[in-house]
This record gives structure tokens, sequence and C-alpha cells, in this order.
């Protein structure tokens, strides 16, 4: 802590220079020398004040200059004996100047280091060139760079060694080194040339023929006239002849003759159209080109011209054409005729040929033996186009029958098409009522086999076989349909076992995806909730498909059985039922009944019903898009009907190996559920893609 003092300090009386003065003298005097005396020694000390500081704090800094007698300023305070400085730490700015170069503005940096070098480098100024010459317009090239002319100054040449070119029309080109001193001098330079030319005389048959050398007109044969050693284009013109050209040279300095240059007569010009156009021509058996055209032709002698254009008669002229005349030829062709004649369905169909309109109906077209692109058309159907050749010697018939829009439709649905895993499925295009279920009486009828009133119209393809193991697991990889008491239902070409409607139904939209088609059920969080009725993916047959396609044939009421009459249990091996084989693990089978297999079989190893579908009874039992229910349908049939809107359990239809009874093996026989079972499968269908017509 330090103690206050209250007390303000005593001042001591200072004695200063002005105030001492010695006994013995005057005031004055003693006053001015004593004032000189201290004013130099301060001055001393202030002096030995800067050199003590310089010498402890400035660094010595000593400056390479290029050239070495470069005169520098530097900002700042500095004290130097020649290029050596002493310097502060800190930024300054170094002017350098020297005669002959671009003065250098410069900032350099001293750091605390005791001392630096530091290198400048000025830019020399460039140099001039003098050029003298007895000639003018020479052009100037320095380092093949244009540059000027001479004579003349060229300016702003960089210092040292450069290619200097000279230039000027009809002398050699002249080039040399040349080392330029630069720094702002002048230098000089006289240029002279060497003529590149000679003398080269001219003459012609006939004489009197214009000259030009290089497009520029000298005179006229006989002539001697200036060319070039390095070469010239020479051309002769005359009226009537045909322009001569020709590149020509002389060694400088020299006169040479030309050979005797004899002119040939110039071409005519003739110009041949033909009615109608694009006839191909030949001149003297040599093709030139099809009508209309213009063609050289040379003078004075016949040519022989022919025409020829498929469907027309040839035609041949004769044409003799002067030197520069021109000669017009227009040649009316003769038409080669043939005859078609047409017959329409139907008969009022329009008829039109290559682009234009011949009328309506049959009739026998007049046309040109050349080939002719023929439409038939008419609203409502499908225009037909055909390419057709009339023959002269012989007429023609054609037979034509439009297509209504729906028929063409239809004739360009195959007939079968193959899904992505290759299952074969067959089209149908029922448009019939029928009645689907069992009367009453029927023996073996069940409660839920009511009869319901249905029409189906839309047209629909459906699988020939039931969806097989190796397909399903295409799919589904690791599926088993597994084995029943040791005997296998995981064979590749046995019918897919096991799986839940879900399971067959999602095996449809991923052969939808797989198949670039819309998905006909709805996905929601990987189960089926729905589907679009307008969608043609694949799916499961509807119960009034499977039903129509499994009973109805055409003609005859129903069937009961699937093997033709009405009889059970059946007389002939038919299907794959419970058999003589299973009686061990069913406990109702057929008896003298034996189909070669214990559980499923292969698909397709049984006779297919009369549409060409195989296993629609037996085997595995099958999934059906419906949802289940028993409601009578009576009044009008229901059109395309797709079952009840919601449910938990679907329709099941046909029998299987596992099923032998009266009841289950009719074609009515119905079933219902959710879950998978070791004897059901299914098979696939679709919609045709929706017509954009009316039927």
């Amino acid at each position: 802590m330090v103690a206050h003092n209250d007390n303000p300090p005593i001042a001591k009386p200072v004695l200063t220079a002005t105030e001492f003065t010695p006994l013995g003298s005057t005031k004055k005097r003693r006053k001015t020398r004593v004032s000189a005396t201290y004013i130099a020694v301060g001055s001393l000390a202030i002096i030995a004040a800067v050199i003590l500081t310089l010498l402890f704090t400035a660094r010595s800094v000593i400056f390479h200059s290029d050239p070495e007698a470069a005169r520098l300023d530097i900002s700042g305070l500095s004290f130097n004996i020649g290029n050596n400085f002493l310097l502060f730490p800190g930024d300054y700015q170094v002017y350098a100047e020297a005669e002959g170069y671009f003065p250098l503005d410069q900032a350099i940096t001293v750091t605390s280091v005791k001392s630096q070098e530091i290198e400048l480098t000025l830019a020399p100024l460039p140099g001039k060139l003098e050029l003298s010459s007895e000639l003018d317009e020479i052009e100037v090239s320095i380092d093949d760079e244009p540059s000027g002319s001479a004579p003349g100054l060229i300016e702003d040449i960089g210092r040292g060694s450069h290619k200097i070119s000279f230039n000027k029309h009809r002398y050699f080109t002249l080039e040399q080194e040349i080392e330029i001193e630069g720094l702002g001098k002048t230098q000089s330079m006289s240029v002279s040339l060497e003529p590149a030319w000679g003398q080269m005389q001219f003459s012609s048959v006939p004489t009197g023929v214009d000259v030009y050398i290089d497009d520029q007109m000298m005179g006229v044969t006989p002539l001697t006239t200036e060319v070039l050693e390095t070469g010239n284009e020479l051309k002769l013109v005359a009226r009537g002849y045909k322009t001569w050209k020709q590149a020509v040279s002389v060694r400088a300095g020299t006169t040479e003759s030309w050979p005797s240059i004899e002119l040939t007569v110039a071409d005519g010009k003739l110009q041949v159209s033909s009615s109608p156009g694009g006839a191909n021509i030949t001149i003297d058996k040599k093709f030139k080109g099809t009508t209309p055209l213009t063609v050289p032709l040379s003078p004075l002698h016949a040519h022989r011209l022919e025409l020829f254009l498929e469907g027309y008669q040839k035609a041949v002229r004769t044409v003799n054409i002067e030197p520069e005349e021109q000669f017009s030829m227009v040649v009316n062709l003769s038409p080669i005729i043939g005859r078609i004649q047409l017959a329409l369905d139907p008969e009022d169909a329009e008829i039109v040929v290559d682009g234009k309109v011949k009328g309506q109906g049959s009739q026998t077209l007049a046309l040109t033996a050349k080939e002719h692109n023929i439409v038939f058309r008419k609203d409502g159907y499908e225009t037909q186009t055909m390419d057709v050749t009339p023959r002269p010697d012989h007429q023609q018939a054609l037979d034509i029958k439009l297509l209504t829009l729906e028929q063409a439709y239809w004739a360009s649905r195959p007939p079968r098409i193959n899904s992505p895993v290759g299952s074969v499925l067959k089209l149908f295009r029922p448009d019939s009522a029928f009645t689907m279920g069992a009367p009453r009486r029927q023996p073996g009828r069940r409660a839920n086999e009511v009869e319901r009133n249905v029409r189906l119209q839309r047209p629909f393809y459906i699988s020939v076989h039931e969806v097989t193991n190796a397909e399903f697991r295409l799919w589904q990889e690791e599926h088993s349909s597994r084995a029943v008491r040791g005997q296998t239902l995981d064979m590749d070409e046995q019918p897919v076992a096991n799986i839940s409607w879900q399971q067959a139904a999602l095996f449809c939209n991923w052969l939808s995806r797989r198949g670039g088609l819309p998905l006909f059920y709805i996905e929601e969080n990987g189960l089926i909730t729905g589907f679009d009725v307008d969608s043609h993916g694949y799916r499961l047959p509807t119960e009034a498909e499977w039903a129509w396609a499994a009973r109805i044939n055409t003609g005859e009421s129903p069937s009961m059985f699937p093997w033709g009459n009405d009889l059970y249990p059946p007389e002939n091996i038919t299907a794959n039922y419970a058999d003589q084989s299973v009686a061990k693990l069913l406990n109702f089978t057929l008896s003298n009944y034996n189909d070669g297999y214990a559980v499923s079989a292969t698909v397709g190893s049984f006779e297919s019903n009369t549409k060409g579908l195989y296993d629609m009874s037996g085997n595995v039992a099958e999934w059906i898009n419906d949802y289940y229910d028993i409601r009578p349908v009576r009044g009008e049939p229901t059109p395309d009907p797709t079952g009840p809107t919601n449910g938990n359990r679907h329709v099941i239809r046909g029998a299987s190996w596992a099923l032998a009874s009266r009841s289950e093996l009719r074609l009515s026989y119905r079933d219902a559920g959710a879950d998978g079972r070791m004897d059901i499968g299914f098979r696939i269908g679709r919609y045709v893609d929706k017509l954009d017509i009316e039927p």
C-alpha cells in the first residue's frame, strides 16, 4: 500500500543556462556562449542516441539490383552505405530506376532477422528497328506475327533474339535472325528482296484468246508475260469455247515458252422435263439423273436420250445442240395400264389410291403397271392397306372384306398367352347366360349351392393348368407344399398346395408386376384389401368364370359330373380323386377306382375337359376370387359377377385327390375358407385389356 500525502511537494529551484552568470563577465555575453555550447552538446547527444538505436534495433538489408547501377529510394527512416541499408523491422516501399529499364516499385518486409538479402530485377525497355528498302509495302513479321511494313519504324520489340520475315508479292520471302539490343535503343536494317518471276510465252488455237494470270487480264494470245517461280493460275477465255485453266510456273530470271494451247468448243445445255416427272434419264447409255434435269452436252453431234419410268413406256429422243446453246425438251410418257377388279364388303367402303380418293364400292381400277398403295376405309371399320402392282396382260381380282373395329380387335388378340412364369392361358369369349348352383332335387346337392342367374360378357383368359410348385417357387423360393404320410406334395410339376387365399392373390400381383400389367388386387401393408375390377392384371378366376369353364357346354344343360353323365361312381378313370391307393390315409375313398396317384398328380396327367382345361375336377381344389356367400340371385342374370364386396372367407371350387363322395365330385360343389390346406391350390386368370370401342 502507498501512503497518501495530502501536502503537495515543495518545488525545488532549477538553475537554467540563461540564469547562470560567472563573475567578471557581462551578463549578456556569458548567456550566449553557454546556450550555444549546450545546444551543440544536446544535438550530439540526439545523434548519438539515434545511432545507438539503429545499432541495437535496426536490421541490415542488402539489395542486389539488376542492373547494378540502379538507383534506389526507400520509404521511411533508413541509413545506408551503398546498397547496404539499416532498416527497422516493418513494411517499406522500394523504388528503383535505371536508364534503359522500366522503373520498379516493390513492397518489401523487413523481419527481425539480423541480415536480409533482397533481389531487385528491372525489366529492360523494348527496342526499335528502323527498316529501309528501295521497295515499298513490304510486309514484316517478327516471330511469325504481323508487325508492320517496310520501309518504316518497328517499335516495341522485346530484347533478345528474334526471327524476322519480309514478304512482298512477286518477290522471294526473306527470313533472318536478329538480335534486338532493347533498352529503348533504335537499330537500323536495310531490306533487299529478290524478284521471284520469269517470262512465259503463250500461244493458242484459235489466236486472240484472253489470257488471265490469277484472274487478272494480261492481254491476248500470242502473249509474253510475267509468271512467278512459286506458280500462278493461267486461264484462257474465248467465246464459244470451254475455258482452259492450268497452274504454271517459271524459274525466276528466265524466259520459257508454253506449248500451244488448243481450246475445246464449249458445251451446250439441255433442260429435260417429263410428264409425269421423276423419270430416269440416260444419255448415250449413261445415267444422268431424273427429270426435271439440266445437263451439259457436247455440241455439233447427235446424242441419244432415253427416259424410263415404272408403269410407263420407254421414251427415246435424239438431240443435236450448238456450242453454248440452251435447249429445252418436254417428254410426255405413255402409261402402261393394268386393271384391278375390286369386290368390297361393305359395299360403301371408300377406295384411296396413292393418296387420291377413287370412289366407293366395288369397281375396276385402271392403273399404271407399277406398285400402287391402295387403302380401303369406312367409319366403324378397321382400315385395310395393301400394295398392288397391276399386270397389263392380266386382269386381277381382289375380294376385300373390312372387319368392324370389334372384329379387328379380337382378331389381334392371341388365343393363348404365356404368363411371366410360363403358365399357358386360353382366351374365352362366352357371352352367355346360365344358372350357377344346382336344383334342389339333384342328388348330393348341398345347401350352399343355391341357384343364381348370371351372364358372362367380358372376355377373359384362364390358365390351362393349375399353378405348379416350380412356378410358385419363382416367387417364394422357400415354399414347400409338404407331404402326407410319406407321400410328397412338393415335386416341381405337382400343383402348389398348403397356401392361403392371401398368398394366391399376392402371387397374382407379383405376376402382374413382372408382366408390366396394372395390379388387380389392392395391397395394404402386405395384405389384400380389395380389387380393381377394371384392371386386366393377373387374378384368381371369378366363381362365374370357373363354373362356366367347368360345367357349360354349348347347347347343353350344365354338367353334373366331369365325366359326361350323371352316374356315380365314375365308370372310367377320368381324374385324380380319393381312390384305393389312399384308403389307409382317408376315411372315404372310391372303391374299385385307382387313378395311379395317392396324392396330387403332375398337372395335366388326365384328359382335359371340352374347353381344353385340365384338372378342373380332381388333383387339387382351387381358390376362387369371390368372397363366399349363399344368397340366391333370381330374375335377370347378373352380368360378370365378382361376388360380395366383403367377407372373411373365399370360395373354393372343384374336387381334389382327397375327395370322393357323390356330393364332392359334382361340378357344382362349393366350399369356403381362408387358410391353406393340403389339397387346395389355384389357377390364374385375367381380363383381356379393356375395349375402347362399343361391341
